[in-house]
C-alpha cells in the first residue's frame, strides 16, 4: 500500500502538445471526456454538478456545503468507519465539495482499483447515510471553523465586499453558512437537497489516466446510472455586482490591513473574455511584472504583493484584486490602485506589455496540467463553460490573435474607476469610509 500512496503523489505530467481528448458515451447516454495515458497506473476522475450554495434556502445558508461534506461519511452498506477503510485499503483519495454554482468532486486511485473508486463515488452520490452522530460531529466542526474565520481579516473583507455587491442574491450570502444557519439544517434538509440536485442531466465528468474508453463507458452506467434523470432547477437570477466607488472599513486590531477591491467584470461566454483575461495579466495577474506590482511594490515598497483576477460565477462577472499593507500605508495603496484604473481606461496598454503577456500566457498554459486530477478538473471546467472538446488545441491561438487595438478597446470597456469598490479590514490610517459594511448574519 505504501508503494501505491507514493505512486499517487507523483506528478502525472502529460505531453500536453499531444493531449487527446475523446468523448465517451455509455450505453444509457451518460457522457464523459477522457484523456488516456498509460505511462503511470493511476486514474483520476472529476465530476461537476450544477447548483451549489445558490440553491440554499434563505436562513439555511451552508446546507449544500454541509451536505457534501457528509457524503463521504458513510454510504450504502458502509458506515463512516467502513467507508473510510474501503478508501484506505484501495489507496483511493475521494472528496466532494460544494461551491456557489457547482458541486465538485472526484477521486484519484491506482488503476487496479479504479472500479472500486467509481463504486464508492457512486454510493456517496446516490446512497449517503447521513447518520445522526456524523451530522452532529461535522456540524460542530463546521461551526468551529466558522468561528476561526471570524478572526481572519481576508475572510471578513471578502464577505463584506460580496454582501455589498450582491444584496438580496445568493452570491452575497456566506456559502459555508453561519453558526446560526448551520444550526437550523436538518437531516431532512440534506436528504432533500441531494435528491433535488444530484442527477444525470446536470452532471459533467472528466476522466484521466490508465483506463480505456470501453471500461469508462461501462463504469459510467454502473456509477451514475441509478441517479435521478433530472435535477430540480437551481433558480437564481443573473446579476452584475452593485459595485460603486466606495470604501468600507471593518476595524480590527491588526498591524496590517487587508484590502479586497473589485468592480464588474465579464461573463465567461462574453466574446471579449479572453482579451480581458490577457488585460488582467498586464494589470495585476503577472506577478512581479504586473503594473500594480511595479507601482506599489517595486517602486514604493508599500506591500509584499498585490494581485488581480477575473472571477466568473455562472450568474455574474467580476474583476477583483487584493493587497495587504501596513495600516499607515493603506490610503496611499488605495490611491495607487485607483490611479492604475484611471490610467488603464484613458491610455490602455503598450505593445510591449501585450507581447510579454502573450508569451507568458501561452508558455505557461501547460503548468495547469501537471497532475491527473488537475487535467480532469480542466476537462470538467471546459464542459461547464461550453468551451468545446477542442478548447485545449484552440486556446493559445485565440490569445495570439488578440491585437493591440482589441485589448485597448476592451480596456476602455472594462475598466470602471467609478465602480471600483474597496473592502478594508484593519486599522487603516487616513482612510475615510464612504459606506458602512453590511451587518453580518
Amino acid at each position: 500500500m505504501r508503494f501505491a500512496l507514493i505512486l499517487l503523489s507523483l506528478l502525472m505530467a502529460l505531453p500536453t502538445h499531444a493531449m487527446e481528448v475523446q468523448e465517451v458515451r455509455s450505453p444509457s447516454g451518460i457522457v464523459a471526456w477522457l484523456v488516456r495515458d498509460t505511462r503511470i497506473p493511476v486514474v483520476a476522475v472529476e465530476i461537476s454538478i450544477s447548483g451549489g450554495s445558490i440553491a440554499d434556502p434563505a436562513g439555511k445558508e451552508g446546507l449544500a456545503s454541509l451536505a457534501m461534506d457528509l457524503l463521504t461519511e458513510g454510504a450504502g452498506p458502509y458506515d463512516g468507519q467502513a467507508f473510510a477503510a474501503r478508501l484506505e485499503d484501495g489507496s483511493i483519495s475521494l472528496d466532494i465539495n460544494a461551491g456557489s454554482d457547482f458541486i465538485r468532486g472526484g477521486f484519484r486511485a491506482p488503476s487496479a482499483n479504479a472500479a472500486e473508486a467509481f463504486r464508492l463515488l457512486g454510493l456517496a452520490l446516490s446512497e449517503p447515510r447521513f447518520a445522526a452522530a456524523d451530522i452532529e460531529r461535522v456540524r460542530q466542526q463546521r461551526i468551529s471553523g466558522l468561528s476561526r474565520e471570524e478572526r481572519d481579516p481576508r475572510t471578513l473583507a471578502t464577505r463584506a465586499w460580496y454582501a455589498t455587491a450582491f444584496p438580496e442574491h445568493p452570491y452575497g450570502r456566506p456559502s459555508k453558512g453561519t453558526a446560526a444557519s448551520i444550526a437550523t439544517v436538518t437531516r431532512e434538509d440534506m436528504v432533500a437537497f441531494v435528491k433535488a440536485r444530484i442527477a444525470r442531466d446536470n452532471l459533467k465528468i472528466g476522466v484521466v489516466g490508465d483506463i480505456d474508453a470501453v471500461a469508462v463507458a461501462r463504469l459510467l452506467d454502473e456509477t451514475f446510472g441509478l441517479l435521478p434523470a433530472k435535477a430540480d432547477p437551481a433558480e437564481a437570477r443573473t446579476m452584475p455586482p452593485a459595485a460603486s466607488a466606495d470604501v468600507m472599513v471593518i476595524e480590527r486590531p491588526v498591524p496590517q490591513s487587508v484590502v479586497l477591491f473589485g468592480q464588474p467584470g465579464l461573463s465567461r461566454n462574453d466574446p471579449d473574455f479572453m482579451t480581458a483575461y490577457l488585460l488582467n495579466q498586464i494589470v495585476g495577474g503577472g506577478g512581479l511584472g504586473s503594473r500594480l506590482m511595479t507601482e506599489i511594490r517595486e517602486k514604493r515598497g508599500l506591500t509584499y504583493g498585490v494581485y488581480t483576477y477575473l472571477s466568473t460565477p455562472r450568474r455574474s462577472g467580476l474583476w477583483l484584486g487584493s493587497v495587504s499593507a501596513d495600516n499607515a500605508k493603506v490610503a496611499e495603496v488605495i490611491g495607487l490602485v485607483r490611479e492604475a484604473w484611471r490610467n488603464l481606461k484613458e491610455n490602455g496598454v503598450t505593445a510591449a506589455e501585450l507581447d510579454d503577456a502573450k508569451r507568458f500566457m501561452t508558455g505557461s498554459y501547460a503548468r495547469g496540467f501537471a497532475t491527473s486530477r488537475g487535467i480532469a478538473g480542466a476537462l470538467v471546467g471546459w464542459q461547464e463553460e461550453s468551451l468545446g472538446i477542442d478548447y485545449f488545441e484552440r486556446r493559445n491561438a485565440m490569445i495570439e490573435a488578440i491585437t493591440l487595438e482589441d485589448i485597448n478597446r476592451v480596456a476602455k470597456r472594462l475598466a470602471e474607476p467609478n465602480r471600483l469598490m474597496f473592502s478594508v479590514v484593519g486599522k487603516p490610517q487616513g482612510v475615510t469610509p464612504t459606506r458602512q459594511p453590511p451587518a453580518r448574519g
